[in-house]
Order: C-alpha cells, then structure tokens, then sequence
C-alpha cells in the first residue's frame, strides 16, 4: 500500500511539472519573446507543446504496454528536465522554440500518469485516483499562475528564467520519485514477447499516420488567421495534408488492422465513444476560458494582468474542490453520468454568462464565474476518464487513457482554432466601425478616419499627433468604442464554446452507469506480494465456483 502511495504521489508530481509548464508557457509568452527580440513568435511556445504532445502522446501509451510504464514516463520526463532547462538559459527565439519542443515530449507520457493511479488502486476507488491527480493539475496550474504573475511583475522580464528552473525541480522531483518508489511486477507482454516481437505488435504505420496528421492539421490551424488566410497555401498545404493522412488512419484502423491504437476491442461499450466525445468537447470549451478569460478582464474592465490571472486561479480552484467532491460522489454511489451531465451544465452557464459580461459589471463577478466554469471542469475530467477506462478491458488502460488525452488535446487545438477565427473576424468588423464612428461624432474629419485608426489601434502616439481634430473627446470616445469592439468579438466565442458545452450534455445523458465494475480488484499491482494475493483469490475463487457446480450436479 505505501509503495502505490509513493507511486501516485510521484506520477502526480510530474502531472504537476506538466500543468506548471503549460500554463508558464502561455502566461510568461509575449514576455519572455519580447524580451529575446521576437514578439511576433510568442505563440508558438505553447503550439509547439501541444502539437509534440498530440505526436506522441498515443505511440507512448502503445509503447507503455510492451516495455512497461516505468522505462515510458522516466524517458519523457527527461525532457521536460533538459527542456526546461533550455528554456531558462535562452538567449534567442529558436534556442526557446526548441526547449519548448523538449518540454512537450514530458507530455508523452500524460496519459500514463492518469493510468497509473487508476491501475494501481482498487477499482472502486478509481474515482479517488483521477480525482487527486486532477487535483495536483489544478494545483500546477494555480502555482504557474502566481508564480510566473509575480517573478515578471515591475516589468522584470528576466524572471522568466527563475520560473522554468522551479519547473525544472518538480520534475526532477516526479523523475526521482518514479525511479525509487515505482517498481511494479513484469506484465505478461513485458515477459513474453521478446524485443523484436514487440516492435512487430507497434503500431507503426497508424502511428505515423496520426503523428504527422496531428502535427500538419495542428499546423495549418495554427496559421489559420495568424497571419494567414483560410485560402492561402500556408494554411491550405499542412492542412488539407493533415486531413487526408487522418481520414487515411482512421479507415486502416478499421479495415487494415483490428489490433491497432484504435483496437478494435475499445469499442465494444458505448461509455468509451462518448468520453472520447465529451473530453473533446471539454478541451474546445476550456481552451476557449484559457485563451479568453483574462484577456477580456484585462481589456474590458481594463484590470492589470497579475489581477486577471488571480481570478483565473479560481477557476483551477474550484476545479480542483469539484474533482475532490465528485470523486467521493463516485466511490460512494458509484455514479458517473449524472456528475459528468452536471459538469457541463455548470460549463455552458459559464459560457453564457462570459457571453453577457461588460465593463460596468462589479469586479466580484469575474470571480463568481471562474467558480462556476471551474466546478465544471472538476466534474467532466474526474469521471470522464473513470468512465472511458471503466468500459474497455483493463489490458487496455494506458492506450484508452492515450487516446482521451490525445482527444483533449485535439479539442483544445481546433478549439482555439475557431475561437480565434470567430473572434478574429468580428474584430475586424467591429473595430473600424465602432472607432470611426465614434472619432466622427467628436468632430475628427472622416478623410482622416483610416490614418486615425490604424494609429489609434497600434498606440502610436507620435502619428496620433501629426492627424489634425485629435482631441481628448475623440481619444477617449475611440477609447470606449475600441473597448466595445472587443466586448462584442468577445461574446462570439463565448456563444461558440457554450454550443459545444450543450453536446456535452447531451453526450453524457446517453452514458450508462457501471456500478457492478467498481470492486476491490486492483488491475495492475505495483507490489508484487499484492499481485500473489490477488492471484490467490482469483484461485480460491475459482475453486469454489467449481466445487458449487459439482455439488449441485451430485445433487441433481
């Protein structure tokens, strides 16, 4: 019992490090290239680590099976240590861009981390499992918040550097971990198969299919309005590429092979698909509040990014106070489609009340909404994944729990696509318009309305200057119109990712409760005096059984 302590404990540390360096990832972006003198590429350090993540999160957890967890999660790990390492002593924007690159293949092993704890504890208290590991992710998240906000505040740029050696200890710290205190029993394939046999049984022509389909899809979603057009060739090229090797995998996994990443013996309950479904779902919906949140607080109610940042901690907050409450809900009634329907019910008000928010609102309020879409959150990731690894065999946990991550992921990933697109392309309606006309009624000259604009929008002051009829009326109306503009093109995506929220609803109404399979078996032991009992029991059981029906026969 105390080494599946230490082994939770230590793959929770390295959760941990992940969400840490996700979100350090974005918070500390246009700081952190602004400062190496490439403000333009800032976005790019947190694409790179999704788009690693999406390449090989899957092959890892097909991998996990044949040479076992341990060998998977400590390879990974050392990149996220030597990523983040680079990170920290960058000097320019490639040396970070491949840093970052590094960090995202500690993400390989993400899916194992949320396998382990669910394959070492008793069935029954799966729920505890996901429920603390989420919890830990919540607590990475709330600490790269506060921590990244606080070392570059006063415009101290430089502390950039401090954040991501903190990150590189906690994963040093889950590495150790794991090394010590996670030696679990040989599993079968580890012990039959021999090396060459077990590169024969990867699923090498699905897993390319999907690793470059991913990474060209990802691509082409990336550059779709930053900078380019839907119809040019940047966009275009990668991503018609990504569909077409995607559209390539998904009809071998079901014609070519039956034993693939999507084994065929995955679908049999309809629990699976669904949870695929809903944490798809889920990653559109958050990416929508990560992208969006703190920006509309900072550019609407014109708070300081520190201060945006602290409501958007109690979004993770929350989350992780639901994932606790769910996780008890779970064990003791044994329940998980009406705390997953829950959750997305509390994600689509969210939604819809980030829909409504404007700058007169009262400042509490931004803290009542982050309360409610992160008790949400806490609710879906909890039980989606208990109800993803509850339908499918247990020989299968660590690809099941590949392929609900790689989902997230993927949500995430089309999610900020569209999020971005819509609100991009009502920004460049709204903008013009609600500035010119603004500027107009305060007696600025419509023949300098486009030079107004253009300068007005960039901040330039020393242009501002040079148009006649600029007048503090007309930079402060300009200043409310632009912030309207906003407002508006903000309240799109929320609108968006309240729709996809409302499919979550309607996806986890269809699950069906399997309480018969929370029981004390535990699938995968990380003691092996544990393994032998169990094997004990399963023998004594198996005695009985048969001696119950030779006497029943002697009876008849």
């Amino acid at each position: 019992m105390a080494t599946d302590l230490v082994t939770s404990q230590a793959t929770c540390t390295i959760v941990f490090a992940q969400l840490m360096s996700l979100v350090g990832s974005a918070l500390l972006a246009q700081t952190t290239a602004t400062l190496l003198g490439s403000p333009d590429h800032y976005i790019w350090f947190a694409s790179v680590i999704t788009i690693i993540t999406l390449a090989t999160i899957l092959p890892c957890s097909q991998a996990a099976d044949y040479w076992g967890r341990k060998i998977v999660v400590q390879t990974t790990t050392v990149g996220g240590v030597v990523g983040t390492i680079v990170v920290s002593r960058s000097q320019n924007i490639s040396t970070a861009i491949a840093g970052f690159c590094l960090i995202g293949l500690a993400f390989g092993c993400q899916s194992l981390c949320y396998a382990i704890p669910s394959e070492v504890l008793h069935r029954k208290h799966r729920a505890y499992g996901q429920a603390v590991a989420n919890i830990v992710s919540g607590m990475g998240a709330v600490t790269g918040i506060l921590v990244g906000g606080a070392l570059i505040r006063n415009e101290n740029a430089q502390g950039f550097r401090t954040f991501w050696y903190i990150n590189c200890g906690f994963f040093v710290l889950g590495l150790v971990g794991i090394q010590f205190g996670y030696n679990p029993p040989l599993r079968e394939l580890q012990v039959s198969l021999t090396t060459t046999q077990k590169l024969r049984s990867m699923d090498w022509i699905g897993n390319l299919m999907i690793a470059l389909g991913l990474i060209f899809f990802c691509l082409g979603l990336q550059w779709s309005s930053n900078p380019y057009s839907w119809t040019d060739g940047h966009v275009l090229g990668p991503f018609i590429t990504g569909v077409c090797l995607l559209a390539a995998f998904c009809a071998y996994e079901w014609r070519g092979t039956t034993q693939g990443i999507l084994h065929h013996g995955l679908f049999g309950d309809r629990n699976f698909p669904l949870s695929i479904v809903m944490v798809f779902v889920e990653g559109t919906a958050f990416i929508t509040a990560n992208a969006f949140f703190v920006f509309e607080l900072v550019v609407v109610q014109h708070l300081d990014p520190f201060d945006g940042g602290l409501r958007f901690a109690v979004l993770f907050l929350l989350a992780m106070g639901s994932s606790f409450v769910v996780g008890i809900y779970t064990t003791l009634t044994r329940q998980i489609r009406e705390p997953l329907a829950l959750g997305f019910s509390f994600l689509m008000i969210f939604n819809v009340l980030m829909a409504f928010f404007r700058e007169t609102l009262p400042l509490a309020n931004a803290y009542g909404y982050a309360c409610i879409g992160g008790a949400g959150i806490g609710c879906i990731l909890t039980n989606a994944m208990v109800a993803a690894q509850m339908s499918t065999p247990k020989e299968m946990i660590s690809v099941t729990s590949g392929l609900v991550t790689a989902m997230r992921s993927l949500g995430g990933a089309i999610g900020l696509s569209i999020s971005n697109a819509v609100f991009n392309n009502k920004l460049k309606v709204e903008l013009p318009m609600r500035v010119a006309a603004a500027a107009v009624s305060q007696g600025l000259s419509p023949q300098d309305i486009g030079r107004f604009i253009r300068a007005f929008t960039t901040q330039n002051q020393a242009a501002l200057h040079e148009i006649p009829g600029v007048t503090p009326q007309v930079l402060a109306a300009s200043g409310k119109a632009l912030t309207e503009a906003f407002r508006v093109s903000f309240r799109n995506t929320w609108i968006t990712a309240a729709a996809f929220s409302a499919v979550g609803i309607v996806s986890a109404l269809f699950l069906w409760n399997p309480k018969a399979q929370f029981t004390n078996y535990i699938d995968a032991p990380a003691e092996d005096e544990v393994l032998e009992a169990q094997e004990r029991e399963q023998r004594l059981e198996v005695e009985e059984q048969k001696s119950s029906v030779q006497r029943l026969e002697v009876v008849s």
